[in-house]
């Protein structure tokens, strides 16, 4: 899975688990200036019991089953020498999972969603037009399996060390 992000000045990160990769027009010194760590955790979502009530608890997602619920935390630093302005991440949803548009979140981040790969966003749940047998159309919120990325972008600057966190929940398939 990778991420992608944004930053002002064109620059644009590619993140995998294992590391950073540097793309876009942002000459060698902005560059310096503003890098933007990311690390991406799953884990699963249980109910159990605790004292006789029905509580959810995350622990590690070493597997899963499918109708299993993860939640997908990207925590990301920023480790440049400068602010971070206009950051925008962007997360392709994993193979064999349905995202829940309504488990997005992202404290002081605006949150869209794509259901054309990416082509364009819009603040979930994405709506759709059906064409309704007398020929008029209606609008209805598209299915959760139709959704291919999410993208956050964090509305407020990034001082150097700054950290937030971005996450969604999904069903495994």
């Amino acid at each position: 899975m990778a991420t992608y992000i944004g930053v002002r000045k064109s620059l644009i990160l590619l993140c995998f688990l294992t590391g950073i990769v540097f793309f876009g027009s942002a000459d060698a010194q902005a560059q310096q200036e503003t890098k933007l760590d990311l690390k991406t955790t799953v884990e699963k979502e249980l109910k159990v019991k605790k004292q006789g009530k029905t509580v959810l608890e995350k622990v590690p997602a070493e597997n899963s089953s499918p109708g299993d619920q993860l939640v997908y935390t990207i925590t990301y630093t920023n480790a440049g020498k400068g602010a971070v302005v206009d950051a925008t991440i962007v997360n392709p949803i994993p193979r064999g999972v349905t995202v829940d548009p309504m488990g997005i979140e992202g404290t002081d981040a605006n949150v869209t969603c794509s259901i054309d790969s990416g082509r364009s966003f819009h603040a979930p749940p994405v709506m759709v037009k059906i064409k309704k047998p007398d020929g008029s159309l209606e609008s209805k919120p598209a299915p959760p399996e139709s959704y291919t990325h999410i993208r956050w972008i964090i509305k407020k600057p990034l001082a150097p060390g700054q950290t937030g966190q971005v996450n969604f929940k999904a069903t495994v398939k």
